[in-house]
């Protein structure tokens, strides 16, 4: 009973976790005009620590091992500071559809990794929920993407989404070793300091560090990050530590992949887009996985 309860908050808090990321899609996308994506990101993260510090430090500092920090220190590098990094860039090129289309590669790889790395075993509906929500998703975003006026900045945007694919993946399998003998607060913490660290140390070598932060001098700028890093600090990352915590791998990334789902009532009700029947067909697809993968 008490293992149910546990694959249950880690189910939700990775379903949470994806429509938080929804609306930080939409919050980062406007703050992109007037940042670049290496600056928002290390932005993020700075006030990341600072929120993260505060709650940790509140709810108390365990000991961990030197093996779990290197595991969540990496995990963080890969994942965070280049992973976002290569979302952001992605994003400024591509726009949020196309981006978040190619990152639906994302789970499938992410799959293949806990499969190899983790020893996990999905269940036959697992599986099945797995090709539905994944089904779905792709459904959605192809709609209206080939009319989208921005073939000539494909090639980039397309290699910058691979490259997040592949480093988010790889940092999910890490994160997934880590925090089984941590927090999941005190493993989002170490990640996202990480990833500044190593955010800082590029943007030093390049002496582009003053020129990522310069923009945050305007107060309405700098309200924005506020904002939005306490959404996705605590919203995204911290959620989603938690559902890694207490499902599979493999589980929490398709589960958490929903994104584009909860972008559909977000996009109607903000920016006044018209939901399609073949959206709606797309999300009945996704939430029947959903179930199965519950059940599962």
């Amino acid at each position: 009973m008490e293992s149910l309860v546990y694959k249950t908050i880690g189910g939700l808090a990775a379903l949470l976790s994806a429509a938080v990321w929804a609306y930080g899609s939409i919050l980062f996308l406007r703050l992109g005009k007037k940042v670049t994506p290496l600056g928002m990101n290390l932005a993020k993260g700075i006030i990341g620590i600072l929120y993260l510090g505060i709650a940790t430090l509140l709810m108390g500092i365990e000991p961990i091992s030197t093996k779990t920090f290197l595991l969540l220190g990496i995990s963080g590098f890969l994942g965070i500071a280049l992973g976002d990094t290569f979302f952001f860039k992605s994003l400024m090129y591509l726009g949020p559809r196309l981006t978040i289309l190619l990152g639906t590669l994302g789970p499938v790889l992410t799959v293949i990794m806990a499969i190899v790395f983790l020893k996990e075993k999905p269940s036959f509906l697992t599986w099945a929920g797995i090709f539905f929500i994944l089904t779905g998703v792709t459904w959605v975003l192809w709609e209206r993407t080939p009319r989208q006026k921005i073939k000539k900045t494909w090639g980039r945007g397309i290699k910058y989404a691979l490259l997040s694919t592949l480093c988010i993946s790889i940092g999910i399998i890490f994160a997934k070793k880590g925090v089984a003998s941590c927090s999941s607060l005190q493993a989002t913490f170490i990640r996202i300091t990480c990833s500044v660290i190593g955010l800082a140390v590029w943007g030093g070598a390049t002496h582009q560090l003053k020129n990522w932060l310069i923009p945050f001098k305007e107060p309405q700028t700098l309200r924005s990050i506020l904002f939005i890093a306490f959404v996705v600090v605590f919203g995204g990352f911290w959620l989603f530590i938690i559902a890694l915590k207490y499902i599979d791998a493999s589980i929490a990334t398709v589960l958490n992949s929903t994104t584009p789902l909860f972008i559909l009532p977000m996009a109607a009700f903000m920016l006044k887009e018209k939901i399609s029947p073949r959206a709606i067909i797309g999300a009945i697809f996704a939430v029947g996985g959903i179930t199965l993968i519950f059940i599962g």
